[in-house]
């Protein structure tokens, strides 16, 4: 089983990033594969609302780091998103990175998504 962190705080070693990395080690303790990534390492721009992923078949048009990201997803069983919670939300991270997700979710996306990030490998 492969299980991904995503540590969504400009902290990186703040609260957020200890419990999503303590999740991930039990997870390793059980025999689990982990990685974890933090968003303050991280440039992801916000969504366009241009819908180019959903018109054609190149996915997200936006060039910067979510593109690794999407290619990550692929043999994923499992993510834990860690967030602070600021103004009784997520943080603006967490929301940039959610929003990004919307080029995953079209009723295509299982074959378009795994073949397309296959081939940027």
């Amino acid at each position: 089983m492969k299980i991904i962190g995503f540590i969504a705080s400009s902290r990186k070693e703040g609260n957020t990033a200890w419990i999503v990395n303590k999740i991930l080690e039990g997870a390793k303790e059980q025999g689990a594969e982990t990685q974890s990534w933090s968003f303050s390492d991280l440039d992801i721009k916000p969504c366009h609302g241009c819908s180019a992923c959903k018109k054609g078949d190149k996915g997200c048009v936006i060039n910067d780091d979510m593109q690794k990201l999407y290619t990550v997803f692929i043999d994923t069983d499992a993510v834990v998103l860690g967030s602070p919670v600021y103004m009784g939300q997520m943080s603006a991270q967490a929301k940039i990175f959610t929003d990004r997700l919307y080029a995953c979710t079209s009723p295509r996306f299982s074959p378009y998504f795994k073949e397309s990030a296959k081939k940027k490998r």
